[in-house]
């Protein structure tokens, strides 16, 4: 079986001196930079034709996600949250010059709440306003693509709990246009977000 070759931001920071996951928030910029040179390299080196970016805010579901339906993927994943267009611009650039196809895999939980209670209990720390930026940030990556990169696949999943296993549903459209509406119908500004995690 296939493994893919997967990039990871937050397990890059395993490889910065002093890095402890307490301090997590203090090392992104500087784990973010050794992910991006080790996506360089292999979209150099891999033979694959494939590379997923995945998207979607700090504590998804991106992780499980990745473990359960992502393990044989031939092909390049770089996991991180995709919070700026600009940065997926950057990607996209980057994958087309290798010759490859870009996909974009985002991961949305289907209810801010319990997401924002799991990112509260993880190990990695980072600042309440982290998780603000990053899920209001990939929403709206998601939609400049869609309207700017039709050629770019973007697949859509819903995580949600039932009972204590974490389920993830592909969210499936018939065309661009209802990809654009529904991703229209799914944006949060950051103190939207902040109005609806702040009761817990």
């Amino acid at each position: 079986m296939f493994e893919p070759i997967l990039i990871s931001i937050d397990e890059s920071k395993r490889q910065i001196l002093g890095y402890a996951p307490e301090r997590a928030e203090e090392f992104q910029k500087e784990s973010a930079k050794l992910a991006n040179k080790s996506f360089e390299k292999a979209l150099k080196s891999s033979k694959w034709d494939e590379v997923i970016l995945m998207c979607g805010g700090s504590a998804s579901g991106k992780t499980e996600f990745l473990s359960e339906y992502l393990n044989d993927f031939e092909g390049i994943i770089f996991d991180g949250t995709l919070p700026t267009m600009q940065g997926a611009e950057i990607k996209i650039k980057e994958i087309k010059k290798a010759k490859k196809k870009p996909i974009i895999c985002a991961v949305l939980p289907d209810d801010l709440k319990r997401a924002f209670i799991a990112f509260l209990g993880r190990d990695r720390k980072f600042s309440d306003e982290y998780f603000y930026k990053t899920h209001s940030g990939a929403r709206k990556t998601l939609l400049e693509v869609a309207k700017t990169h039709p050629e770019v696949e973007i697949r859509i999943y819903e995580s949600s709990y039932r009972g204590a296993t974490l389920f993830f549903q592909k969210i499936v459209f018939n065309s661009s246009r209802e990809l654009i509406e529904f991703l229209n119908k799914s944006q949060y500004t950051e103190d939207e977000i902040l109005s609806l995690v702040q009761v817990i």
